[in-house]
């Protein structure tokens, strides 16, 4: 097998061999390879989270996986360059980035020698005519709003002071960037939005430790405050030793975080959502009942929750994907979708309510 591409991330394309970009345990070849998890030094690698969010996207038909896999290289670039500058980088990557799309979005064309052109031309032929004029207007608001609030909220001074701000924070980012996936009817886009939420929710539950050794802290200062922690607890990483943190996390997991799981609810309970939509729903709402197991499991210590969780993601991705796998290759598009959602609420180890059920019945409890 040859070894993936060592292009810069700016240049890899999507010509791509599906089969020797399956997913494996230890993420050197996978969805992370083709959309740029590790590229550029950023806070962290993120090659195991993007297999954990989005390993299943290799397993659909190409024609589809190749779009989903373009907007995510588009999310994770605008991330990575973000935290290279947040860790010091003076090569101001990101704004270089920011001023080229500024400049896309306001004429409909790519500057020449652009330093992202190929990203950039990528988002002009998705989203705009060859006259320059704007086709996909919701998707482009979507995505300017997305990498205006990476912008705003890549800050080590960053201070999230109330709830109404923190969730305005979780709106603007995957609230928005959610929105301009592929294979997204309009009349879902508002109901979407819901949903990144609450992805960016659990993502910075998961990220709580990795946050923490950065100086950053998104629990807003009201929630502090109302439990008797302080933010520098969090970062110096021993608010697990107050006595008054397990009373918060439950109150953050069972009296905040309801309130935005059902808001999703919509979209997990649609009956004609694209199957490749209907698979993110089903695949998230799993990761989400992972992290939040596993952080039960560790007592809400963020210093212990990394190991374990990503001990489970190792244990658990090679099995998920290789039934997706196999239901793939044996049925037809649509079949194997279906047999997919069936090997995702069948398996035992998953705590995932029988595939007999409703699709509108099952995830209610879940989300």
């Amino acid at each position: 097998m040859e070894p993936p591409s060592t292009k810069p991330f700016t240049e890899l394309t999507l010509d791509i061999n599906y089969q020797k970009y399956c997913s494996t345990v230890d993420s050197k070849l996978g969805i992370a390879t083709l959309v740029g998890s590790s590229e550029y030094n950023a806070i962290s690698d993120d090659a195991l989270k993007d297999e954990d969010n989005a390993g299943w996207i290799l397993k659909l038909e190409p024609s589809v996986s190749k779009e989903w896999i373009e907007r995510i290289r588009w999310i994770r670039l605008v991330d990575r360059l973000a935290e290279c500058e947040l860790i010091g980088s003076k090569k101001l990557e990101f704004q270089t980035f920011l001023a080229e799309w500024q400049q896309l979005l306001q004429t409909g064309h790519v500057e020449i020698n652009a330093t992202y052109q190929l990203v950039l031309h990528s988002m002009r032929n998705s989203w705009f005519s060859e006259t320059g004029q704007p086709l996909d207007q919701p998707s482009i608001s979507a995505w300017n709003q997305y990498v205006l609030a990476i912008e705003k909220y890549h800050s080590t001074h960053l201070i999230v002071e109330t709830f109404e701000q923190y969730e305005q924070l979780l709106t603007e980012l995957a609230g928005s960037f959610f929105q301009m996936l592929p294979f997204l009817a309009d009349k879902h886009r508002p109901i979407v939005r819901h949903f990144g939420i609450v992805d960016q929710f659990y993502n910075h539950l998961r990220d709580l430790q990795e946050d923490a050794e950065q100086g950053i802290c998104y629990l807003p200062l009201a929630l502090l405050d109302q439990f008797g922690i302080s933010r520098q607890e969090i970062l110096q990483k021993t608010a697990p030793q107050n006595p008054n943190y397990c009373k918060m996390m439950q109150f953050w997991l069972g009296g905040y975080l309801p309130r935005l799981r059902r808001k999703a609810r919509q979209l997990i309970t649609a009956d004609d959502l694209h199957p490749s939509w209907q698979i993110l729903c089903d695949w998230s709402v799993y990761r989400y009942r992972r992290i939040e197991q596993v952080f039960r499991e560790c007592q809400f210590d963020y210093t212990l929750f990394p190991e374990r969780y990503w001990q489970r993601v190792r244990d658990e991705l090679p099995f998920m994907l290789t039934q997706i796998q196999n239901s793939h290759q044996r049925q037809p598009f649509q079949g194997s979708m279906a047999a997919i959602y069936t090997y995702l609420r069948g398996w035992q180890t998953l705590n995932i309510v029988s595939p007999i059920q409703p699709r509108s019945q099952q995830f209610l409890s879940a989300v």
